[in-house]
């Protein structure tokens, strides 16, 4: 079990770097930022996927069904902001941003706090 509370350790660290990442995207975006976004997302997506693939490596008895949905959640959005990136529509990214990725990626960093807090607390 120690080598699964080095990664909760780690993943939860790097939820909140990326948490904070999303939100500093949306601010730039609101001030017509649109290129600026571009690298910072790169790497939100890169750490997002690094925290993906290390949750899905915690034995079925941390994760719970609820996480593991939201981890499906929370990629679908990163797609849809990649993809409307890509063929530079702003606005949408602008949206999905807002009103889906930010609070399902909070509701998901929540759900694994949860989930971790037992094996972090004691």
């Amino acid at each position: 079990m120690e080598k699964y509370i080095d990664v909760m350790k780690q993943t939860t660290m790097l939820q909140e770097t990326v948490y904070e990442g999303l939100q500093h995207i949306q601010a730039l975006l609101k001030e017509g930022k649109f290129e600026e976004t571009i690298a910072l997302f790169s790497e939100t997506v890169q750490a997002f996927s690094s925290i993906e693939k290390a949750v899905i490596g915690l034995p079925d008895d941390i994760l719970t069904e609820e996480s593991k949905s939201l981890t499906t959640e929370v990629r679908d959005a990163f797609k849809i902001v990649v993809s409307s990136c890509e063929l530079k529509e702003y606005g949408k990214v602008q949206e999905v941003l807002q009103f889906t990725l930010t609070p399902r990626f909070q509701r998901w960093m929540e759900e694994l706090n949860k989930a971790f807090m037992p094996y972090l607390v004691s």
